[in-house]
């Protein structure tokens, strides 16, 4: 494994802010004088967008579609290629849906823009797809079978030297009737679009390793992991002779103990263009069913950590509160002066004085600081109360 650079995912630093909320795609013109956004415009496509993921060379972007969502399985899911325009931002369907057995999650490509690669995780599992010449999608190369694909698949990505596939699955909590079911990395060779079950990387058996999400280092060096489940963070060594199969460093992504009634989870996690910082979203659970009543006050924010230029260790340095509730998804602009979270539902919060306090979806911009951390510019609000601001990104 060669610890190469890794490749930019677009051209140059003009970008768009996309974010859906259930079938609705909307994108956003970036300020990055001022730090806020402009909205353009929106479309609507047939089914809830689940994920996106932009063409690392030409101006097409791929989506994961499906009529499920959290704790639906649905029974019509697809995945779709939309070129589009640079003057206007807008998005053109490129070509047919291609149906996928179950609800896709995440997707990713290579940095040739050869494959499309689908992340499933109920039941967990991962498709390879062909990328034609025009940037449509093709022929389905691979679908995993359940014996292969660990629990809970929740993200896969490709190393920067695009020799190795990690499918990242989260595992299940215990529950009064269940055990706990372990996460683990799912480690694959990967040539020509074809994949080799190489290793399983489960710390401790993979109990209290629920893994989420991972952002390699430009380095190449390492990446580093969001344990959904124990709101942690891992930084994972890579080297010739492939990944470590035990973190270097863990850190708590929380800055202060857990509150009572609140089950704390975190989400997304972008290393900053430079390689100094690394940032993670906190989100904030009732223990219980609410039944209408206020959500006890915990962590919905952005947790900021300086990354040392040695050892990259990560080291939190601050906590940006989203104004919001479930910060599920957040997004880096390319120039690495701007970060936009995307609190995902809407709900009404105790904070820490008693008050209760209703929060809608919202998209949240902020400044980047040379030092990495947060400046808030700008909160847009949306009033679905009945949807989710499931994805956000800048493309």
């Amino acid at each position: 494994m060669v610890n190469s650079i890794g490749k930019p995912k677009v051209k140059d630093n003009f970008q768009y802010l996309y974010a859906s909320i259930g079938t609705q795609f909307s994108w956003y013109l970036p300020d990055l004088t001022t730090h806020k956004l402009d909205f353009i415009s929106s479309n609507n496509f047939d089914s809830n967008i689940q994920y996106v993921w932009a063409h690392p060379q030409k101006e097409i972007i791929y989506l994961a579609l499906s009529d499920g969502g959290p704790g639906k399985k649905g029974s019509y899911h697809s995945i779709l290629a939309c070129s589009i325009n640079r003057n206007t931002g807008e998005p053109s369907i490129l070509g047919p849906k291609q149906r996928v057995p179950y609800r896709p999650i995440h997707l990713s490509t290579d940095e040739r823009g050869e494959n499309l690669f689908a992340a499933y995780n109920n039941p967990s599992s991962l498709s390879v797809h062909k990328i034609e010449a025009n940037g449509n999608i093709g022929d389905t190369r691979i679908q995993l079978s359940k014996d292969q694909a660990g629990i809970f698949g929740h993200q896969v990505r490709i190393t920067p030297d695009e020799n190795t596939a990690i499918l990242v699955c989260r595992g299940y909590d215990a529950t009064d009737t269940t055990s706990e079911q372990p996460g683990c990395l799912k480690i694959f060779d990967l040539t020509d679009g074809e994949l080799r079950d190489t290793k399983t990387i489960n710390p401790f058996g993979g109990l209290g390793f629920g893994a989420r999400h991972l952002d390699f280092h430009p380095s190449g060096h390492c990446f580093y992991l969001a344990l959904e489940r124990q709101s942690e963070l891992h930084t994972f060594k890579i080297a010739e002779e492939g990944i470590s199969d035990h973190p270097l460093f863990t850190a708590s992504t929380l800055s202060k103990p857990l509150q009572s009634g609140v089950r704390q989870a975190n989400s997304a996690v972008h290393v900053h263009p430079s390689g100094k910082f690394v940032y993670v979203s906190n989100r904030t659970y009732p223990v219980a069913p609410t039944n209408g009543r206020a959500i006890p006050n915990g962590e919905d924010n952005i947790a900021v950590f300086e990354i040392n230029e040695i050892s990259y260790k990560p080291s939190l340095i601050q906590s940006a509160d989203t104004l919001g509730s479930l910060p599920r998804t957040f997004s880096i602009h390319n120039s690495g002066k701007m970060l936009v979270a995307a609190n995902s539902e809407a709900a009404r919060k105790i904070n820490f004085n008693g008050k209760v306090t209703s929060l809608p979806l919202s998209l949240v911009c902020y400044e980047i600081g040379e030092n990495g951390k947060l400046a808030l510019k700008q909160q847009i609000n949306f009033q679905d109360k009945d949807q989710l601001l499931f994805w956000a990104g800048f493309l």
